[in-house]
């Protein structure tokens, strides 16, 4: 018998019939009555069937408006018409191209590569004119560590990074055996006070009266052999700092003498041993190349040209890394906002312009062109009409680096752009945290002054403003508590490093920061009276 078999109620009443019992009382019910238990029956089988219809009916519903291009229901529909995928799918295409160029997209390396797969996606699925605009950029390399010995008085051999440093285009090769020490006051900045370096090495305190080049180039011009900057106190390594003109361009000069760094400590041993005939061995494996390279230019083919809105991103990376987050990250999406706003035919009352530059891992050199040929006429062997005149620049938006694995949501400062750039550059800052605000995702402002193509706008007059996830820096444990991730930890361990791969890439932060470009991009460009909105200052103060 089954469990439930003989089983009584309280009172002794058995609680189950036999089958048989059962099955009697079933023979004695009623035909109506049996049609109508059917009926019942299946009617509460058609509903619940129905009501599981219904549920997934309503998921599948939701699943599709949120993925749909033109889906949003906050009203900003361009966001949600970027892929995150897509933009992956170029950055993909950028490993692969660094993978066949020495495991690096640098200016030497897959530049070109990137810049010509750019090209071919804007000529394959884009909407606008593109024109290449070419430059000369300096290019450093150090080809093997080099050497730092005092011979005499004492024979002591310095450890390279530790205690000394070839500056960046700080020179060419060079052996320089038991050289005499020249000490040279007043930060090498004027001749007639640096007294005898000729063939000496110059040993200096920078100072602020003059820049590094200025004073090296100086002391080279006198003669000097080789110049060595000791570094201040209050710095534990010695410094990597470019010994070149700022905004450099073809035709300027550039340092032949070898430029090294040396610490505190080890600037004081050599100025105080200086007067007891100190001998140095100097031996560096460097060069310094010329090389030609480029900017692409996406010009659109809509929209008022005198408020043009400028999108620019760099594509280059560093000689050592494929640079897949430093820039990939930003120019792969700026890439795929054009393309998704070529698909889904977004019309712009403000023309748009998309801006890939070359060689900003080299001292923002692909911007400062751009700037110095069209914002002040000058004009190379190369100058040519590029679809833009500087005059109908509205404004500049700039990403770099937009998925750092440890990232902060950073929002550039608009308030730190020069006077005559600074409104605009505040209005441009509302707009991205207008993104963040709205959609409840932690941000922090961050200063913009200087690392990024942003600065040759700004410098000349033109607002500009853009989002970024961080770089070397270390997260505190109180931003940690807003932001999540790793506390004492860089916001991108693999900065300018050769593990700068796909691995490196937070999905997380593309997605969110991919998605406040398209919302400035698509929100800017649609401004009516954009100038007269970037110079309204009511509100922002």
């Amino acid at each position: 018998m089954s469990s439930l078999e003989g089983a009584l109620s309280d009172d002794g009443a058995p609680l189950l019939r036999s089958a048989a019992n059962t099955a009697d009382i079933t023979r004695r019910r009623p035909q109506g009555s049996r049609i109508a238990e059917w009926y019942e029956t299946r009617s509460r089988d058609m509903l619940a069937l129905t009501t599981v219809l219904l549920l997934l009916g309503i998921g599948l519903g939701m699943w599709v408006y949120g993925t749909l291009p033109t889906s949003d229901r906050d009203e900003h529909p361009h966001e949600y018409a970027l892929s995150t995928e897509r933009i992956r799918e170029h950055l993909t295409q950028f490993l692969d191209i660094a993978g066949k160029h020495n495991n690096s997209r640098s200016v030497t390396n897959g530049h070109a590569a990137s810049a010509e797969y750019v090209i071919s996606q804007l000529h394959a699925h884009g909407n606008c004119d593109i024109y290449k605009q070419s430059f000369v950029s300096p290019v450093w390399t150090v080809h093997k560590a080099p050497r730092f010995s005092v011979r005499a008085p004492v024979q002591v051999d310095y450890i390279f990074e530790t205690d000394f440093q070839v500056m960046r285009y700080g020179g060419q090769s060079a052996t320089i055996d038991n050289a005499r020490v020249a000490i040279v006051e007043d930060g090498g900045c004027v001749a007639e006070r640096a007294g005898d370096v000729a063939g000496k090495i110059a040993v200096v305190r920078p100072s602020t009266g003059c820049s590094l080049f200025e004073a090296a180039f100086t002391l080279e011009q006198m003669g000097a052999s080789a110049v060595v900057f000791v570094r201040s106190a209050r710095f534990k390594t010695p410094s990597t700092a470019r010994v070149r003109f700022t905004d450099w361009k073809e035709g300027d000069p550039l340092m032949t003498v070898p430029v090294l760094s040396v610490t505190h400590s080890v600037g004081q041993l050599l100025q105080t041993a200086a007067a007891s005939k100190l001998r140095i061995d100097i031996e560096t494996n460097t060069s310094i190349d010329v090389v030609k390279t480029f900017n692409v230019l996406c010009v659109g083919r809509e929209g008022d040209s005198h408020s043009t809105v400028l999108v620019g991103s760099h594509l280059d990376s560093v000689a050592a890394g494929p640079g897949i987050n430093d820039n990939g990250s930003g120019s792969a999406s700026t890439l795929e906002i054009q393309l998704t706003l070529a698909r889904i035919k977004f019309k712009s009352h403000n023309r748009i312009v998309f801006a890939w530059w070359g060689a900003e891992e080299d001292g923002l050199l692909g911007s400062r062109h751009f700037a110095r040929e069209l914002a002040h006429d000058w004009k190379n062997r190369w100058t040519s009409d590029v679809g833009v005149r500087w005059e109908d620049i509205a404004l500049d938006l700039n990403f770099d680096m937009l998925a750092s694995p440890n990232f902060i949501a950073l929002v550039h400062n608009g308030t730190d752009a020069p006077e005559n750039a600074r409104t605009g550059s505040q209005r441009i800052q509302r707009v991205f945290e207008d993104y963040f605000v709205r959609h409840d995702y932690p941000y922090e402002l961050t200063d913009m002054l200087a690392g990024s193509d942003f600065v040759p706008f700004i410098d000349n007059g033109v607002p500009a403003g853009g989002v970024l996830t961080g770089a070397g820096e270390f997260k505190s444990i109180t931003e940690r508590s807003k932001h999540g991730g790793l506390a004492n930890a860089a916001l991108d361990t693999c900065y300018h490093r050769d593990c700068d791969t796909l691995l490196n890439i937070n999905m997380l932060a593309l997605d969110r920061m991919s998605k406040a470009a398209m919302y400035a991009v698509s929100t800017l460009s649609n401004v009516h009276d954009l100038r007269g909105y970037l110079n309204d200052a009511s509100g922002i103060h």
